[in-house]
């Protein structure tokens, strides 16, 4: 059952390299985060960064945690301070807000928030609302098309989680597709002043009627660390 609280609940996503998410899984476990999951994808930043920035390797490390925002800030300052997240190609980390949750995780996420003693604001988190995560969902071997078409509209670097398909059979006959097992999911963080053209690039050249099949949503972040130079 879905309930709302009276604390203000955020998705924090982390994404490291394989190599060092270790680190990011013992500071979160060691500070007491409520409930935190870890998936492992592939970045696409262009070769350009990886040089620049010193990316070591692009299998990726994807930490999804739920907590409070006042939680989040402290984490966040925590990345900084032991995780150097403020310098470039270290990871990045951004929040989503939740507006809704399931009673049991609302009231971890309200005792983890009752423990801490304080937080301290942290100026190295931007603006808010300044950033979106573009969700790309498409047919499995069309990452590069999509990254392709969002570079050509400004995007600096995606990250790729290969998922399953479990579409209806209203789905096939009301948009003419076949909900084929294995997908590609690509997330694409950007200034919210590109969103519109990235998400337009990438339905023309691998949407709906395309062979990448791919459909495509925005969803607002809350704050994000560690993007100073990749974005």
């Amino acid at each position: 059952m879905d309930q709302k609280t009276d604390i203000l609940l955020e998705l924090m996503i982390s994404i490291t390299d394989y190599s060092v998410a270790n680190s990011f899984i013992d500071l979160y476990q060691n500070n007491n985060l409520p409930v935190s999951l870890i998936t492992h994808g592939k970045g696409a930043a262009t070769s350009e960064i990886f040089d620049i920035l010193g990316f070591g390797e692009s299998k990726k490390s994807i930490i999804l945690s739920v907590l409070s925002e006042r939680k989040s800030k402290h984490v966040f300052k925590l990345l900084n301070n032991k995780m150097n997240l403020n310098k470039p190609g270290r990871g990045i980390a951004f929040t989503i807000p939740i507006n809704s949750i399931s009673n049991i995780l609302s009231k971890i996420c309200i005792s983890s928030d009752q423990d801490m003693k304080s937080v301290v604001e942290e100026e190295t988190m931007v603006q808010k609302n300044a950033y979106d995560l573009i969700i790309t969902i498409v047919n499995t071997g069309y990452f590069d098309q999509v990254m392709d078409a969002a570079k050509s509209a400004g995007a600096t670097g995606g990250t790729l989680i290969h998922g399953r398909g479990l579409g209806s059979k209203e789905a096939a006959k009301f948009l003419g597709i076949t909900i084929q097992p294995e997908k590609d999911i690509v997330l694409i963080l950007t200034p919210h002043e590109y969103r519109q053209k990235i998400m337009e690039t990438i339905t023309h050249e691998v949407g709906l009627s395309t062979p990448g099949k791919g459909i495509c949503f925005s969803m607002p972040v809350n704050a994000t660390l560690g993007l100073e130079t990749t974005i």
